[in-house]
């Protein structure tokens, strides 16, 4: 049974996709709070994983509305700074393994993540996804933990690796004949001799 306070308040002529995402990510938030809830060791706390899902799915809904009422997102200019006052949200750093928030929510929750991909798997909600890049970064860490196949979710290009800098050539190891000519050299006698002798020979 889900918790009815998770279900967000959705006006009357919310389509029919919304209401089952909303569904389904209720779920799996009740999922979070039953798996994270007295875990003594949790990979990340439970309330940061609960309220960045929540923040996923309310910015997710406001996207679909405002694209559904041919609302486009505006686009923040490249290079350009924030106003002044304007603080940035802080960065959540989460696990970067995939499955890694399916395997913490056990087979509860795992049934609610199917659920969003099969709602969004549908041929009128994919259209609206591939057509949507905001819509696609919003959901592609949330598909990634929850290890989620939406092909409609264009996939990143991989980043050129950089060429690791080559450590520095070791020094040779001289050979026994090389060591043995560092050490002694021939004087006027032709006999060997210490490099560094207490006396230097007399010419």
């Amino acid at each position: 049974m889900i918790n009815p306070t998770l279900l967000p308040n959705l006006p009357p002529g919310t389509p029919e996709m919304v209401r089952q995402l909303a569904w389904a990510f209720a779920g799996v938030m009740e999922a979070i709070g039953r798996a994270f809830n007295g875990n003594p060791r949790p990979v990340v706390p439970g309330m940061v994983i609960f309220l960045y899902v929540q923040r996923t799915r309310n910015r997710l809904f406001r996207l679909l509305a405002n694209l559904r009422a041919g609302i486009l997102p505006r686009r923040r200019a490249p290079g350009a700074k924030r106003a002044q006052g304007e603080r940035k949200a802080p960065r959540i750093r989460l696990p970067s393994r995939k499955y890694w928030l399916s395997t913490e929510i056990g087979w509860f929750g795992r049934g609610f993540s199917g659920n969003i991909q099969i709602t969004l798997n549908q041929p009128e909600n994919a259209a609206i996804i591939a057509a949507s890049p905001q819509a696609q970064r919003l959901l592609r860490p949330l598909c990634h933990m929850l290890g989620l196949e939406i092909p409609a979710i264009a996939a990143l290009p991989q980043r050129p690796r950089k060429p690791r800098p080559k450590p520095p050539a070791r020094p040779r190891r001289l050979t026994r004949k090389e060591r043995e000519a560092i050490l002694w050299y021939p004087n006027s006698e032709r006999k060997p001799m210490k490099l560094l002798p207490r006396r230097l020979p007399r010419d």
